[in-house]
């Protein structure tokens, strides 16, 4: 059964938790845990003492030194938690909410302090354990998506996207099903209540007879918005003649299998109008803009086609037909390709075949297209204080584009990359248009031939072709001569080989 209470046990579960997906809670509040700062220090210097003895007997007693300033270090934490849990009820009816930095739209934060950390957090665990509310997986949607649309039945799909999303989630029935459910606990839901109270009052809602919104930028609000969502997703997966639908946050997509093959265009529109009215009947608008419908009972031929002629599979032709539309859904670009294979034996027939072809979507181009840009800017800003170590982390950033990793922090051991992030891509055309962008930067960066050679290396074609694989450190390293012994003068002067980390490639594109 989940202990839904706020108590110093669940705190250090939460500050265990996070400071293994590498969010260390202690330097996030500096103030409070100054203590066991300072007891860090002292147990890492230990640490250098054990590595530099060469006495075993010295070792022992240095070891049990070290245990003793852990422990010391242990207890210092769990009175700090301790002491965070005291008079709750209190601190929330004290929980104060600001305005946070506008992307795209505004976004809200909660007053930095301990308590509010540790509550948010274990609401959000609450929240998710006893609704079972989680964010859907954007794989296994692009996955069952392509599954569908493969097969050979006619198909009607509408895909929409909710308007301003967070900021129209209609409040009362939301707080309603919170606290009349009688599953959560009662610090659970007045921490929940208070937050939204805390939002209307930025937001100048107070005694509104219907406020709406969910604080954007707040732990809380995903799961809130799920929540609410779930109703919706129950009425629409209840629509007749659906086969498929899904939801990432705000973008909807929904597959429908008419009955009868011949279906009338007016009868088809009734799709996409029942399942917009559901969204309408429960007080959220779709953007009409992002709202499309795609009639493909004649076949997948009648998305974006691009059309091959090959002759023993060499390709002799290629056109693009005008079919206007492609599903475009979450970074993927969906449309068709025919291929005609001719053959130069007369023994073999031609024949004709028509597949699903998946792009990366405009969008995901544009974001690539400007981390590409980003880093050769933040090369032309560095490039004179320190030429080398600013190329290097233009390639470094460049060769993170264009190959694949694994994560190191609290997403660990998550692919990314070229391949990993679009492994649904079967079209090379996207990463020409990346490969071309790529190199007229290099020819207009005022690069010395050397440093072209060395870009030109890369490739974003390649890379995907390839699963080319890079592990990369977390933060930036210095490798030094390994095979040194620590007593050699000269190793102690190395400067090293630096290695850039993640923190450090990225940190150019936070904005992206």
């Amino acid at each position: 059964m989940l202990n839904q209470s706020f108590t110093k046990e669940t705190f250090q579960e939460i500050f265990d938790r996070e400071n293994r997906k590498g969010k260390n809670i202690e330097k996030l509040f500096k103030e409070e845990f100054s203590d066991s700062l300072e007891q860090l220090k002292l147990i890492q210097a230990k640490t250098l003492e054990i590595r530099n003895s060469t006495d075993s007997e010295h070792k022992k007693l240095l070891y049990q030194e070290r245990k003793t300033l852990r422990s010391d270090r242990d207890a210092l934490i769990k009175k700090i938690l301790d002491e965070s849990t005291r008079d709750l009820p209190v601190k929330i009816n004290n929980i104060q909410m600001n305005h946070g930095p506008r992307l795209g739209k505004p976004t809200f934060i909660l007053e930095k302090n301990l308590e509010n950390y540790f509550m948010s957090k274990k609401v959000q665990w609450n929240l998710a354990r006893t609704y079972k509310v989680k964010q859907a997986n954007r794989y296994a949607i692009v996955s069952q998506l392509i599954n569908t649309l493969e097969d050979k039945f006619p198909k009607y799909v509408v895909r929409t996207d909710i308007k301003s999303f967070y900021e129209t989630i209609p409040q009362k029935p939301l707080l309603s099903k919170i606290n009349d459910d009688h599953l959560l606990s009662v610090l659970s839901k007045k921490f929940i209540n208070k937050v939204i109270e805390e939002y209307n009052r930025l937001t100048g809602q107070v005694g509104a007879s219907n406020p709406k919104g969910v604080p954007r930028g707040v732990g809380i609000s995903p799961y809130l918005s799920e929540l609410y969502m779930r109703i919706i997703d129950n009425e629409i997966r209840l629509l007749d003649d659906l086969v498929y639908y899904s939801r990432y946050v705000d973008d909807i997509i929904a597959v429908f299998v008419p009955a009868d093959k011949a279906i009338s265009n007016l009868q088809l529109g009734k799709y996409k109008t029942k399942l917009l009215q559901v969204i309408k009947n429960r007080h959220l608008d779709v953007n009409i803009e992002k709202t499309h419908s795609y009639n493909l009972t004649k076949g997948i031929d009648m998305l974006n086609l691009r059309s091959f002629e090959l002759l023993d599979d060499r390709i002799i032709a290629k056109t693009i037909k005008a079919n206007p539309k492609s599903i475009n859904y979450l970074g993927c670009s969906i449309g068709s390709v025919k291929n005609l294979y001719k053959f130069s034996d007369p023994t073999k027939r031609e024949r004709t075949t028509i597949e699903l072809s998946v792009d990366l979507s405009e969008k995901k181009i544009l974001k690539y297209k400007e981390k590409i840009k980003s880093a050769f800017d933040d090369f032309k800003n560095k490039r004179l204080k320190n030429e080398r170590r600013a190329f290097k982390l233009l390639k470094t950033r460049i060769q993170f584009l264009c190959t694949n990793t694994k994560l190191r922090n609290n997403k660990a051991n998550v692919l990314i990359g070229i391949y990993y992030s679009n492994p649904f891509v079967n079209n090379p055309s996207s990463f020409d248009i990346l490969d071309k962008y790529f190199y007229w930067h290099i020819y207009r960066a005022g690069l010395l031939l050397d440093q072209k050679n060395e870009l030109k290396k890369l490739n974003f074609k390649e890379g995907f072709d390839s699963k080319r694989f890079i592990r990369y450190p977390l933060k930036k390293e210095v490798y030094k001569n390994h095979n040194a012994k620590r007593t050699d003068e000269t190793n102690k002067t190395n400067r090293g080989i630096i290695r850039f980390g993640l923190k450090e490639i990225n940190s150019v594109w936070k904005k992206h």
